[in-house]
Order: C-alpha cells, then sequence, then structure tokens
C-alpha cells in the first residue's frame, strides 16, 4: 500500500545526476479511484505542494482529462520553467526527469509517464 513511509521504496534512481521517479509498480499499487476529483485528493495528500495542475485535454470521443506533475527535483523543474517561459524552451542536465507527468480522467483512471 502507498503511503507516505513507504513511498521512497516506489522509486527509481538513473542517470548522472541520480535522479528519481516513480516505477512502474507505483501506478500498478495505486488505490482504485472512482472520481477525478477523489484521485486528485488522493495525490494531493500525498504530494502535496509537489503534486501541480498543468492542463485539460480533449481525448478521444470529446472525453477531457487532465494533466498533472509531481515534482521530484524543485530547483530544476523552477530553472525548467523560468526557461520555457523566457526562452520558450528548456534544455539541460536533468530537466526532462525533474517531473513526472500522471494523466488523471473524470472516472477516476489514472496513468503514470514512466
Amino acid at each position: 500500500m502507498i503511503t507516505p513511509q513507504t513511498l521512497d521504496e516506489y522509486y527509481v534512481r538513473i542517470g548522472r545526476l541520480k535522479q528519481r521517479y516513480l516505477s512502474e509498480r507505483f501506478e500498478q499499487d495505486l488505490p482504485v479511484f472512482s472520481s477525478h476529483t477523489e484521485a486528485v485528493e488522493w495525490f494531493k495528500a500525498l504530494f502535496q505542494g509537489s503534486f501541480i495542475f498543468v492542463e485539460e485535454m480533449e481525448g478521444a470521443h470529446s472525453e477531457s482529462y487532465y494533466l498533472y506533475d509531481i515534482i521530484h527535483d524543485r530547483e530544476i523543474w523552477e530553472r525548467r520553467e523560468r526557461d520555457l517561459r523566457e526562452k520558450g524552451q528548456a534544455n539541460g542536465l536533468g530537466m526532462l526527469l525533474c517531473a513526472q507527468r500522471v494523466d488523471i480522467y473524470k472516472d477516476g483512471a489514472v496513468h503514470l509517464a514512466v
């Protein structure tokens, strides 16, 4: 079961910076959510200020879903966001794994980018 106490067990470290990201096992062990709201509340409780809304997307058959990021490295993420605003692009060591995308659907289904 995923709790604040077991969360570190779900991380994998890779790359020169030994950045961490949540493994496929994390997605497999997620609770079954009955709605978008329920899933968001659970993620916010677990990740607090490191779980942020990105945008609403239009999916197949006009069904909306919602993109969120789990921020794993706040310093690199803030630099990436600043570069995107100021330069229109961001590149550099660590930019890719500083955050991890989470798609949450209206029915509560969750897909984690790994």
